[in-house]
């Protein structure tokens, strides 16, 4: 069940999203400050193989190991490791330039939220998402989105509750 869930309906609510063929996202080319709770694990390689959004930050209530770069845009590695009770979350961009360093259009999101909430979240099975919430954001010049995985016996743990204090104190690398 846990590999229903999946990740990068992102690319069908902006209609843009680049999969690597032969070669594989690298890890992130920059750090992005984010303060992570007790129990929570930064996952610094890829989770997806998307090239286009680019991933800015991704952690888990649990450690996940990769014995293959991902070779789709569902994250199913993260997903398939997924307790009961864990969380998944990822921090996607979407940069002014793709990959090659050809102009992209970026989509016009709303400005970042005070404090996240999953009230003002889109929770939906989205295209590669499968089940999750989904934030929409701008944080200074940056186009962002963050998505949430969870299995429902998470839903009232305090790592739901994590997940948005870690999207509160998020920062993107300038």
């Amino acid at each position: 069940m846990a590999a229903a869930l999946g990740l990068v309906s992102t690319a069908a609510v902006f209609g843009f999203v680049g999969c690597a063929g032969d070669s594989s996202p690298e890890p992130s080319a920059y750090h992005t400050a984010a303060v992570l709770p007790a129990g929570w694990h930064e996952i610094r390689e890829p989770i997806t193989s998307v090239i286009y959004p680019t991933q800015a930050f991704a952690a888990s209530t649990y450690p996940v190991t990769f014995r293959h770069r991902p070779e789709s845009c569902i994250p199913r590695a993260a997903l398939s490791q997924m307790p009961r009770d864990g969380v998944l979350l990822q921090v996607i961009e979407y940069p002014p330039t793709d990959a090659r360093g050809k102009k992209v259009r970026v989509p016009k999101l709303p400005p970042r939220p005070n404090r996240f909430s999953y009230h003002d979240a889109v929770y939906a099975s989205f295209e590669c998402a499968g089940p999750s919430y989904k934030f929409d954001y701008r944080q200074g010049h940056h186009a962002l989105q963050a998505q949430v995985w969870m299995h429902r016996a998470a839903v009232n743990s305090k790592w739901r509750a994590d997940a948005l204090r870690i999207l509160d104190n998020f920062k993107p690398h300038s």
